[in-house]
């Protein structure tokens, strides 16, 4: 994973945990009775949706990774 895809990828987890703190706060919290736990279940929830995002994304990014080393190396015994 290089610098800018990690960038990428790290902004967009930030923004789904921002998303899912908006979310939570219009439709969920407002049925839940301790505000308390509302807010450690939203951030738990949050944090593991960010968490997930960027860690599906660096996989992604280590499969094409592969995937182009593998086509150098056909490449290049194709000329040898």
């Amino acid at each position: 994973m290089t610098f800018s895809q990690g960038w990428d990828a790290g902004f967009k987890a930030v923004l789904i945990y921002i998303g899912i703190v908006f979310g939570w706060l219009i439709a969920i919290e407002e049925h839940l009775p301790d505000r308390d736990t509302s807010v450690i279940i939203m951030n738990v929830v949050g944090i593991a949706a960010g968490a997930a995002f960027f860690i599906y994304r660096r996989s992604v990014c280590r499969a094409q990774r592969a995937a182009a080393e593998a086509e150098i190396a056909a490449l290049m015994q194709e000329d040898a």
